[in-house]
């Protein structure tokens, strides 16, 4: 798989210099679908990682804190993503909007879990 993502990314880049050289104006939405097909090609063995993490997690008895930092990592790295996206296509307040909702959806996942800490907190302490 390795190969075939270099090898694809590596003749988008030749296409792009291509397209560019001869006036191509929407250069960069093509580099942008260039990078949606290539996650594509990572979807599913990250998703499989994700399947075994989470299987291991509920054998362990830690799977509901396993399903949020999973989520809270994807929504870091998804999120991430989308702000290099916007920053590439010269969308930079965009992209800094896009960083700040993500960290805003990120403390929402992880709230639960420290909202349970703090419960514990004053319990220990009466």
């Amino acid at each position: 798989m390795t190969g075939r993502i270099v090898a694809f990314a590596l003749l988008s880049a030749i296409l792009g210099a291509l397209l560019d050289g001869l006036g191509f104006k929407s250069k960069r939405l093509f580099s942008v679908l260039a990078f949606v097909l290539l996650m594509g090609a990572v979807v599913q063995p990250i998703s499989r990682i994700f399947d075994g993490i989470i299987a291991f997690s509920d054998t362990a008895g830690i799977g509901d804190a396993a399903r949020a930092g999973a989520k809270a990592v994807g929504l870091g790295y998804l999120f991430g993503f989308a702000s290099d996206i916007c920053q590439g296509l010269g969308e930079g307040s965009l992209a800094s909007m896009v960083i700040m909702v993500g960290r805003i959806e990120v403390f929402l996942v992880a709230y639960p879990f420290f909202e349970g800490i703090m419960k514990l907190g004053m319990e220990l302490l009466k």
